[in-house]
């Protein structure tokens, strides 16, 4: 069950990994994406918002006997501005072409998924509806960007860097940078840490998740800081995960805390989430879950918010 989330899509490559398409349209040229349903109630009330909240289409061209691939993602969000918005919208999403140098190092170049974050980006590759971020966003600082980047491993250690251009209100500005250091070399265990240098922002992000039969367990922590940041832009976040797969059904619970800046003056206040999420696969390609979750956002006077969605996703 859990290898249904995680790969329910293995869609385009983030620094160097390749597509895992399911419809093969000739010996080279393959074809992936999923659609996103949700019903999302934000205030506790039973008056909720229905959102198709994206449909995705990916195409990945590997060629054979070429070190030379290439993966294009086209998102049709119905949610670009964020839960309960009402901007609809299409995007490109990941658009790569990529260089397998040799078996331990490629580079790639287009518009590249950030390193960061154990929470994925797509709603394929979470355990839950939410990001463990107040107001269903997610804790890192970035997503996806036009640069280049180097991967490879060295054994039980994998590493990247990426290199693109940073924008300064949409102005081109100096190089944004990520770094990342990974350790595999103990069986079903992942750490990862990524560092982001940015004009706008820097960002630590160390993460680990381990797999122990039907369970899996993972701790994030985020520490970001923003040059002239908006209200609610710097945080601090420990997250915590467990999740526990029962055949096809499985269950999320998921804790987070931490200091956030919020309000007017950007003034730290204490932060926590609390998410439980049952689901179940009802097939290869169809997958369903609710999610219940309280948010708890200030100090002293609490800004208090019960949440709950219901969603279905369908990949191909």
């Amino acid at each position: 069950m859990k290898n249904k989330i995680t790969c329910l899509l293995a869609g385009a490559a983030l620094f160097g990994a390749t597509a895992n398409a399911e419809i093969v349209l000739t010996d080279e040229l393959s074809a992936y994406g999923y659609i996103d349903l949700s019903v999302f109630d934000d205030e506790g009330d039973g008056n909720t918002t229905t959102d198709a909240a994206e449909f995705e289409l990916g195409f990945a061209f590997t060629p054979l006997d070429s070190k030379w691939s290439a993966v294009a993602e086209i998102s049709f969000d119905g949610d670009q501005g964020g839960v309960n918005s009402d901007q609809d919208d299409s995007d490109w999403e990941t658009v790569t072409i990529s260089y397998q140098y040799s078996d331990t190092l490629s580079f790639t170049f287009g518009n590249i998924l950030s390193y960061q974050g154990f929470e994925a980006f797509d709603a394929t590759g979470l355990y839950q509806f939410s990001y463990a971020g107040p107001g269903n966003t997610p804790l890192y600082s970035a997503n996806y960007a036009i640069g280049a980047s180097a991967d490879g491993s060295l054994g039980d250690f994998d590493y990247g860097v990426w290199i693109g251009e940073s924008t300064v209100a949409g102005e081109p500005s100096d190089n944004s940078y990520e770094y990342l250091l990974a350790y595999n070399g103990i069986e079903n265990l992942t750490v990862k840490v990524i560092v982001a240098d940015d004009p706008n922002y820097d960002t630590t992000n160390v993460w680990a998740s381990y797999d122990y039969g039907d369970f899996t367990f993972a701790v994030e922590h985020v520490d970001t800081d923003f040059v002239n940041a908006p209200a609610g832009a710097d945080l601090e976040v420990t997250m915590g995960m467990v999740y526990y797969a029962m055949g096809d059904a499985g269950i999320t619970f998921r804790y987070a805390e931490g200091e956030i800046a919020s309000g007017a003056f950007g003034a730290w206040q204490d932060y926590e989430k609390f998410t439980i999420s049952p689901s179940y696969a009802f097939s290869d390609n169809v997958f369903g879950l609710i999610e219940f979750s309280t948010e708890e956002l200030g100090n002293g006077v609490n800004s208090d918010s019960d949440t709950a969605a219901v969603e279905l996703i369908y990949s191909f």
